[in-house]
C-alpha cells in the first residue's frame, strides 16, 4: 500500500467482500502471468490491489463491470514493477483480506503439479505470435467474450474462433502430461 495512510471504509467492508471474490481467481492469473509464474509476488499484487480498490471504492463501484476489470488490470501493472522494491516498502496498515477468500489448501503434489502446469502454460503463452498472445490474454486472463475480442481487435468472431482453437491445441501441447483434461479423450474444456 506504500505511504497511503487511509483506512478502508467500514460501511464498504460488505460491497468490497462480495466483489473480491468475484475477481480474485482471474485477477490472480493475470498476477502470475505478469510476475513471471511467481505465485507469491502475484498473491501480493492481488492483495494490494484489492487494497487499492477499497481505498478508491467509491469510484470503482461505479464502473461496469468490464470498467472494474479494466481498473483492477491497470492498478494490477501498475503494482508490478513495486516488486522491486525491499519489502519494508509495503507495510500491511489493514487486515490481508485474501487469506479470508482463499480456498482450502490443496495437498503437496498437487500444488507442486499446479505449479508445473501454470509454469508451462505461461512459458506457451509467453511463446505465442503478438495477436495470438493479445487473444490468449484477452480470453482467459480477461475474461472477454469471443465477439468482445473481435470488436477489440477490428477482425470478424470467426477469426477470433480459429484462433482461440489454434491457442488451445497450443496450450494442450505445451501442457502435455500436465493438462488437466488429459482423461476427457484429450479435449476437454479448455475454455
Amino acid at each position: 500500500m506504500g505511504d497511503d495512510d487511509r483506512k478502508i471504509p467500514a460501511h464498504h467492508s460488505a460491497e468490497v467482500a462480495r466483489f473480491y471474490p468475484v475477481h480474485a481467481g482471474w485477477l490472480f492469473g493475470y498476477a502470475c502471468l505478469r510476475a513471471n509464474s511467481n505465485r507469491e509476488l502475484g498473491a501480493d499484487l492481488v492483495e494490494d490491489t484489492f487494497e487499492a480498490a477499497a481505498l478508491d471504492w467509491e469510484t470503482v463501484r461505479e464502473l461496469t463491470p468490464a470498467q472494474q476489470r479494466v481498473w483492477l488490470r491497470t492498478t494490477l501493472s501498475g503494482k508490478v514493477s513495486s516488486h522491486l522494491r525491499p519489502p519494508a516498502a509495503f507495510p500491511r496498515r489493514q487486515p490481508q483480506p485474501h487469506h479470508r477468500y482463499q480456498a482450502a489448501e490443496l495437498d503437496p503434489g498437487q500444488q507442486a503439479l499446479s505449479a508445473v502446469a501454470l509454469e508451462r502454460a505461461a512459458k506457451v503463452i509467453e511463446g505465442l505470435p503478438g495477436r495470438q498472445k493479445r487473444i490468449a490474454l484477452m480470453k482467459w486472463i480477461d475474461r472477454m467474450k469471443e465477439s468482445e475480442i473481435a470488436a477489440e481487435l477490428g477482425v470478424t468472431k470467426g477469426t477470433v474462433a480459429v484462433q482461440v482453437d489454434e491457442i488451445r491445441r497450443k496450450l494442450i501441447d505445451g501442457l502435455g502430461p500436465y493438462y488437466p483434461y488429459a482423461g476427457n479423450d484429450g479435449e476437454g474444456e479448455a475454455s
